[in-house]
């Protein structure tokens, strides 16, 4: 048998899969698009052969294997044939998320290095006024529409120079090398670039094709640009929805209602925020989410309410499924909406947030953060950090040592193992709960306090949306202050409900400790997910309160 890291490929993973798409299925559409207020659509096959002609322009134009090339370019066949053009290339595309704002954009392109980018007018107009990767970068181009550019290249202008009919013949690419450089959200820490290697990519494909039951010829709703990529390289069709991608949660219930209705979508991939607001508007509006096979969320852990609330909306066969995974993997675990809501009760009682079994392929330990890679699990029942090795888990981090030598760790057989820093434990039924990230642990002098699992105690409160649970002073003498965020009607006495919440803490002895609890008004959060809460900025007012 040929060890992993002797495997070729003929072709970049991913993009030999959209070939193979148009071969079998030419005249399906690969993506469909509002352009100029009318819907586009691409087939397999066109949309193989424009990333033949977009792979041509740039290797004539200086883009060579191993060349780190920028994208910043919105979801649509652009973005794909540009991706695939990439990956056929083997020239590894830097994806990063224009929500993580300006300074962290910056250091995601300084810190990469790259030497190539490809983006809209505004996208290169935006990285000259601010500087990025001035002494890096040396290949530029240009798409979409917008003003020409002397200093880049039109990709569309270069493309007209190729035939349609030749084939790009992409290099053999290792099972190892690096496929892509996807950089975190950066919500807990600096943005970190992931090295996405092209047998991860092929892994991830796989294992999502398996555990959700995703089929070629389906069609699929995206809120996510990756998740998109994934769509096509499975055979699906890419409805690209009009809305702002960097504040998804923000996208209009009625668009994607609509969407959903008049282009027979199976597959919904959204966050959890935005399947809220779907949720409530469909229940505002008494109605009921027919056709859908699946929706897939991810981005922050599941909430029982709005599960059970979007359940009551959607066809009784409609699976709503919430795996758990990272940029540097995904998915790691699985669990369906029956799964979260039959483990209710748990949640509410302190465990944590039950994210399922380890996905095939997948490893799953739990150690004491500070554990040396052969240091044997924790026991059952016992929390500490997640730890992940598996094909569909990245290797390293680009140009980062720390994060290397803080996250990735080879055991004694050769295997890397990846440090989620996501606190959680594994039961005797080997279903895994999530708890919490381990750098937002309340370090009390009685203890630990893991953030998420002593939240949802406190949210079963009919007048409480969510909490966080927020430590002050130095870790190991912290005081734990739970911070409330109440409905969005709520119109209550605040001591009442302060009254509420304390006497519940006072019932349960993982949360007896907590007796400081205040009122806010909307709590910071990350543009993308809308639900990562900045806690950092939510601890300094937390303690203005308090003083």
């Amino acid at each position: 048998m040929t060890p992993d890291h002797e495997k070729r490929n003929p072709e970049a993973g991913v993009s030999r899969r959209l070939r193979q798409h148009a071969f079998e299925r030419p005249q399906q559409v690969a993506v469909r698009e509002l352009i100029s207020g009318r819907w586009q659509e691409r087939t397999f096959k066109e949309l193989d052969a424009l990333v033949d002609r977009t792979a041509h322009a740039l290797v004539r134009n200086g883009i060579t294997r191993g060349m780190r090339t920028v994208l910043m370019v919105p979801p649509g066949r652009e973005f794909l044939a540009c991706t695939f053009a990439l990956l056929r290339i083997g020239a590894p595309p830097v994806m990063v998320d224009p929500g993580m704002g300006i300074s962290g954009l910056g250091e995601c392109l300084n810190n990469s290095k790259p030497e190539a980018f490809i983006g809209i007018p505004k996208a290169h107009l935006g990285r000259i006024l601010l500087g990025w990767s001035r002494s890096t970068i040396r290949h530029r181009f240009t798409v979409g529409p917008g003003p020409r550019l002397p200093f880049a290249k039109n990709l569309e202008k270069l493309r007209t120079s190729v035939e349609d009919s030749v084939p790009f013949s992409g290099p053999v690419l290792g099972y190892h090398e690096l496929a892509a450089v996807l950089f975190t959200s950066g919500s807990t820490g600096p943005a970190k670039g992931a090295m996405a290697h092209h047998g991860q990519l092929e892994a991830q494909v796989d294992a999502l094709a398996q555990c959700h039951g995703l089929q070629a010829g389906e069609v699929d709703l995206p809120t996510f640009p990756l998740f998109g990529l994934f769509s096509v390289a499975l055979g699906m069709t890419s409805t690209v929805p009009q809305m702002d991608f960097t504040r998804p949660a923000d996208a209009n219930p009625d668009h994607l209602l609509e969407l959903i209705k008049t282009f027979s979508v199976t597959n919904l991939f959204a966050s959890p925020a935005l399947l809220g607001n779907l949720s409530t508007h469909l229940e505002k509006k008494d109605m009921k989410l027919e056709g859908l096979t699946r929706i897939i969320s991810a981005g922050a852990p599941a909430r029982h309410g709005a599960i059970a609330a979007l359940s009551k909306r959607v066809s009784k066969n409609t699976k709503i499924e919430t795996p758990y995974g990272a940029t540097e993997g995904l998915p790691l675990c699985h669990i369906s909406h029956t799964g979260i809501l039959e483990t209710e009760q748990e949640t509410q009682s302190g465990k944590g947030v039950c994210i399922g079994k380890p996905v095939p392929g997948i490893e799953l330990q739990i150690h004491s953060p500070n554990d040396h890679p052969n240091c044997h699990p924790l026991p059952e029942d016992t929390a500490g950090e997640i730890w992940v090795t598996g094909p569909a888990v990245s290797l390293e981090y680009l140009f980062d040592e720390l994060s290397n030598l803080q996250h990735k760790f080879t055991d004694e057989t050769g295997r890397i193992w990846h440090k989620t820093g996501d606190i959680g434990l594994r039961d005797s039924n080997s279903k895994i709960w999530f708890r919490g990230r381990a750098s937002q642990r309340i370090q009390t002098a009685t203890g630990l306090l893991d953030t998420v699992a002593i939240e949802r105690i406190f949210e079963v409160h009919p007048l409480v949306y969510r909490t966080a649970l927020v430590g002050l002073g130095t870790k190991g003498q912290q005081i734990p202050v739970l911070c409330v965020e109440p409905n969005s009607d709520f119109k209550d006495d605040k001591k009442t409900l302060i009254s509420d919440l304390q006497a519940m803490s006072q019932k349960n002895p993982l949360t007896d400790s907590i007796t400081h609890i205040i009122i806010t008004g909307p709590f910071p959060v990350d543009i993308r997910h809308n639900a990562k809460i900045q806690r950092e900025k939510l601890a300094l007012i937390a303690g203005k309160a308090l003083s």
